[in-house]
């Protein structure tokens, strides 16, 4: 549909035909409003609000990484969160080196379907070599020299990424219960498997600085298991939710109980009763005898409320009258219970 123009736009694109301009201006740079490009092909698969989320998570590990990374290599070192953007794989492929030190992380997400839940960590070859230097007690000064890995550097290496994964745990832990552990270390960027050039990821990028030593840190997290860890914590939410709801109607239910215990009734003991004559009850003197319904060794009724409860026997108790409980009322022990 054909966008509407308003009055100052139209005013602005007279205007620039009577100065003889060619090229007038965009409704868009008119208004003032900044446009950006979307590709409908390759549509975003996270919202704004998740990737947000996902920025606070990881600015939280930022942090912890980068006392880790201090205590570790015993000499400073700072760790900041840059960035969080979604792409496609191959334009985070394509912006590496051949050479590079690439950890592959199995996140092992609780219940998860699928047998690998993998995330993909990448450091800068520089920062790798300063640290390495550092780890064997050097001064932490990168090399000067491009060159690969040697084995050697590689198994020290691991043990580097291993203590910086283990963190990851810690703060997924508010969201989800993880347990992310370092499969192998890659050195090759273009010999990976496991996700599709098309498939979507989300980039967290990372600076980080060792001494004088300035690199990256950019974590891959493709869509499936970003979406698993999203679905998962939406489950878990609501089974909170729900708990809640369950713990609020107890809690509910126990301060009625509580409230009704506080209730004041009058308890009664009845011996029993008859029907006598206004003109007898008139007459009665002190000594007469009143005939009841019951057997002189007959069990008193216990009447809470005008409704028989109990029944029991009279007896004495510390020089007062007692009533000691023998049966409980059928109707009565259901109102009771």
């Amino acid at each position: 549909m054909a966008e509407i123009l308003s009055q100052s736009q139209i005013d602005s694109l007279l205007s620039s035909l009577i100065s003889g301009k060619d090229e007038p201006e965009s409704p868009s740079a008119v208004s003032g409003k900044k446009v950006k490009d979307y590709d409908f092909r390759r549509p975003k698969l996270f919202t704004r609000e998740q990737l947000k989320h996902l920025f606070s998570i990881y600015e939280n590990y930022a942090r912890l990484v980068s006392s880790h990374i201090t205590g570790i290599l015993q000499t400073y070192s700072l760790v900041e969160i840059i960035e969080v953007e979604e792409q496609q794989y191959y334009e985070f492929n394509n912006a590496l080196p051949d050479s590079v030190l690439m950890g592959l992380i199995d996140f092992d997400i609780k219940d998860s379907e699928d047998e690998e839940d993998l995330v993909i960590m990448d450091i800068s070859k520089e920062v790798g070599f300063c640290s390495f230097d550092r780890l064997l007690g050097g001064s932490g000064k990168p090399l000067k020299e491009d060159r690969e890995f040697t084995e050697i550097e590689i198994g020290v290496m691991e043990y580097f990424y291993r203590g910086m994964i283990n963190l990851m745990k810690n703060v997924w832990f508010d969201y989800l219960e993880i347990a992310p552990r370092l499969m192998k270390i890659e050195t090759n960027s273009r010999i990976l498997q496991g996700i599709g050039a098309d498939e979507n990821v989300v980039i967290i990028v990372m600076s980080i600085k060792v001494n004088e030593t300035q690199g990256k840190i950019n974590i891959c997290i493709p869509a499936t298991t970003l979406d698993m860890l999203f679905k998962k914590k939406m489950s878990q939410t609501k089974k909170n939710i729900k708990r809640g709801d369950q713990q609020a109607e107890e809690k509910r239910r126990l301060n009625i109980i509580n409230e009704i215990r506080k209730t004041e009734l009058e308890i009664k003991g009845v011996l029993g009763d008859t029907e006598v004559l206004s003109q007898d009850i008139y007459e009665l003197e002190v000594g007469d005898i009143i005939k009841l319904n019951k057997p002189a060794n007959s069990m008193v009724d216990i009447v809470v409320n005008d409704e028989v409860w109990f029944r029991g026997e009279m007896g004495d108790y510390k020089k007062k009258r007692a009533i000691q409980i023998k049966e409980l009322n059928e109707r009565g022990s259901e109102l009771f219970i």
